[in-house]
């Protein structure tokens, strides 16, 4: 089976993760300073939490609408609210699901997201 677009955009961003991660621990091994370490596990959260809204995203286009078509809508519902729950970038007071957070051009400042 072929990944669709948005599994390839997250597997490549699980890659990076994975080789961020490796600088981490060879930082923790070397002694590096507390605060330089502590930006890096920011930054790698950060990547995974922008892999979870492309999954996301990639879920609703597929699979969700998949189920809803197929009448199955409250059980779809029921389990991506589930999945969704303990995760803070999608569920936290800052999260949106923007172009931006699935890794597409979205134009730039507040008007472009309906703020004045």
């Amino acid at each position: 089976m072929e990944l669709t677009a948005k599994k390839h955009s997250a597997l490549n961003r699980l890659k990076t993760v994975r080789g961020h991660l490796d600088g981490i621990i060879r930082m923790l091994e070397s002694d590096a300073y507390c605060v330089d370490v502590m930006k890096q596990i920011s930054a790698v959260q950060s990547s995974l939490e922008r892999a979870n809204r492309v999954m996301l995203h990639n879920h609703l286009e597929t699979c969700f609408s998949a189920a809803v078509l197929d009448g199955h809508g409250q059980a779809a519902i029921e389990e991506l609210l589930d999945a969704v729950k303990f995760t803070p970038a999608l569920t936290g007071p800052l999260a949106r699901l923007s172009a931006v957070a699935v890794g597409e051009a979205a134009d730039e400042g507040p008007a472009a997201e309906g703020r004045p």
